[in-house]
């Protein structure tokens, strides 16, 4: 349907290069605007890994059912694209986004962009509520460290990149003991849910801030503690409520309990101990923003307890991944005097996160890059 005017596989020590230079680029980018307030290096601190994304062609693991998907609805009866939405098997904007794309006659490159758009630019704004300071940093372990898994989840973590985003905002106005605007927080998570269904089930987060506000010290810690053990209990019962009453349909029931868990659940027990260590610090610190986002991260570990379940649900705990990854830039940044070794040690660490985890272990199917024009 859409002719490839030009097509090319790169080897993979030509895709690391490809991969490095374009993030270390977008970095920089984000450096340059932030320290001189160019609103234009801003842009195109965003824009560069959004090309990357959006000319991929079978780079990460779901993109061909992308591609395809997208060619099927354009081809497709209008009332059979009205029912993917009414019924729940897809979500609105995956629907609504091919939908135009194919009746402006462009390929399914533009769907990318949509879903890579979203990702990057909320990650941008994010990392400008987590430091003013050092926004350009964080933004570089987030775009080292949480995009690449992108180009697999690319629904997921456009919506979660929206929810952090929210969040951040409320932590923000809430230390400034500002009025937080309800309407467009209420716009934005609506958003996400139409970006990914499983977003529905990370809003019980959004009530921390008013958790924060009125219950204090080990109460809300032991008040959390149960919440995991609850997660890890019910949670079968729960979902399957949460079908009843209509929100997800039942073949977003089967598939998020298809895939099993496992015991051995990683990112559980990451959540866990980085959780340990912020509750530990909970009651010492007279600092707002490490008591948000300490018992953030304990919430974070309930989440990650769904993946004893569903390995599909467990990917819930990348929400959390995205603040564990400012975090990690963040504690670096105090743990140096000198900018010069914060920032040869926050490379060091995202970019051989990156290779390890991406390139040498080949999670999300990212090597080697293709891309078609």
């Amino acid at each position: 349907m859409y002719g490839k005017i030009l097509f090319m596989q790169l080897n993979d020590f030509a895709s690391i290069v490809l991969y490095l230079s374009a993030f270390l680029a977008a970095i920089v980018f984000a450096y340059i605007g932030q320290k001189k307030n160019l609103k234009f290096m801003c842009a195109l601190a965003i824009i560069v890994p959004v090309l990357l994304a959006g000319f991929r062609y079978t780079a990460g693991t779901d993109s061909m059912t992308y591609r395809t998907l997208y060619e099927e609805i354009g081809t497709e009866k209008p009332e059979i694209t009205e029912w993917r939405v009414s019924s729940g098997s897809l979500e609105p904007f995956v629907v609504y986004a091919s939908v135009i794309g194919n009746a402006l006659h462009l390929p399914p490159s533009f769907l990318f962009i949509c879903f890579a758009t979203i990702t990057t630019g909320f990650f941008y704004l994010t990392t400008k509520l987590f430091s003013k300071k050092r926004a350009w940093l964080l933004y570089g372990m987030l775009i080292l460290i949480v995009f690449p898994e992108s180009l697999n989840m690319m629904r997921q973590l456009a919506a979660n990149s929206i929810q952090v985003f929210v969040l951040a905002h409320i932590f923000s106005e809430h230390r400034k003991n500002k009025r937080v605007r309800i309407t467009p927080i209420i716009a934005l998570l609506a958003l996400s849910v139409c970006l990914h269904y499983s977003s529905l089930l990370l809003l019980p987060v959004f009530a921390l801030p008013f958790i924060i506000k009125h219950i204090r010290g080990h109460t809300l810690t032991l008040l959390l503690c149960i919440f995991i053990g609850a997660c890890i209990l019910a949670f079968p019962a729960l979902l399957k409520f949460v079908i009843d009453l209509g929100i997800l349909s039942n073949r977003h029931y089967e598939t998020f309990m298809e895939m099993p868990g496992s015991l051995v659940n990683v990112k559980f027990f990451a959540a866990a101990i980085l959780s340990g260590v912020l509750i530990a610090n909970y009651c010492r610190t007279q600092k707002l923003f490490y008591k948000q986002y300490s018992l953030l991260m304990l919430l974070g570990t309930a989440y990650a307890a769904v993946g004893f379940y569903s390995g599909y649900l467990g990917r819930l705990a990348m929400f959390f991944w995205i603040i564990i990854a400012m975090f990690i830039g963040k504690f670096i940044c105090q743990l140096f005097e000198k900018e010069n070794h914060r920032v040869a040690v926050c490379s060091a660490v995202a970019i051989g996160y990156f290779v390890l985890y991406f390139c040498v272990l080949g999670f999300n199917a990212i090597m080697p890059y293709d891309f078609a024009l």
